[in-house]
């Protein structure tokens, strides 16, 4: 990916982060235009902190030394991003609530293509690529998402299993079969049931694949491969779990899309067939 969107993975993390980090992440969301002309040593001394906390930032959101931080940070700030994710407030006109849900929409989707691995989505592709079964779960609005995963695949002809009982798909887990594919879905990562699947999951040998926002969760270290999606604001009337699901779905999207890239005539012709069935159905 060309964009790493430095700022949006560190106000992801920001809440999870130990005391000492996140004074230092305080200061570069604060004052970013000022952080690029510091030296670690300087950003830990104006954080009250050290530079080896400075360093420990960056391990932690995937950026190498602060060194690149900096240099994507200036690279960032020469850009012009959306103001942020906005909620409603009381008898508010229609259309300024449009304009917000559009711009969280915007925003959320922006922001997670920019924190998404290239190298994990292809090692998830090839997963699937090579899955006799997919076993996807979620708990809430998580399961929208798997309920979208399991009849995009299932369009293109591979065997999906989607079910809201844990029971049940812990029951399905007893048929080992190396060439099954797990997907769990967790917006915060810590969803309990998702959690046990996943070891479950583990355990009986299927390849394991994790979609959760960015940050250290419990589910997403479980996972053989993580996928991650920004952390949005949480409002108070939770416009925030509106723009986890866009966030979530275009996940999702890229994930299918290059999947059905890599495997162009015989994922159009799986869709071509099953328009064929539809529309046999309809007319009967």
């Amino acid at each position: 990916m060309t964009s790493y969107n430095v700022l949006g993975r560190i106000s992801s993390v920001y809440s999870d982060l130990p005391k000492a980090e996140k004074k230092i992440a305080e200061v570069i969301l604060a004052s970013p235009e000022e952080v690029v002309n510091m030296t670690a040593s300087e950003l830990g001394m104006s954080a009250k902190s050290s530079a080896a906390t400075v360093i420990r930032l960056c391990k932690r959101i995937s950026i190498p030394s602060f060194t690149q931080l900096k240099v994507l940070i200036s690279g960032e700030i020469k850009q012009t991003y959306p103001v942020g994710y906005s909620d409603i407030k009381a008898n508010e006109d229609t259309e300024d609530i449009m304009d917000k849900l559009l711009g969280n929409a915007f925003q959320s989707m922006q922001d997670t293509i920019s924190v998404l691995n290239e190298k994990r989505l292809i090692e998830a592709v090839e997963a699937l690529e090579k899955a006799q079964v997919i076993y996807v779960f979620g708990v809430g609005a998580s399961h929208l998402v798997a309920q979208n995963i399991a009849q995009k695949w299932s369009r293109i002809g591979k065997t999906c299993i989607c079910t809201a009982d844990a029971h049940n798909l812990a029951a399905a887990f007893a048929v080992k079969d190396k060439h099954a594919v797990f997907i769990g879905i967790s917006n915060s990562g810590e969803t309990k049931e998702t959690s046990k699947l996943m070891d479950i999951a583990n355990e009986t040998g299927y390849a394991t694949i994790s979609l959760t926002r960015f940050g250290d969760n419990a589910v997403s270290s479980k996972a053989s491969i993580p996928l991650n999606t920004v952390r949005a604001n949480e409002e108070e009337l939770r416009s925030a779990a509106t723009s986890s699901l866009h966030a979530q779905f275009i996940v999702v999207d890229v994930l299918f899309f290059t999947y059905a890239s890599r495997n162009y005539k015989v994922v159009m012709n799986s869709i071509k067939q099953s328009r064929v069935h539809i529309e046999k159905y309809v007319n009967n």
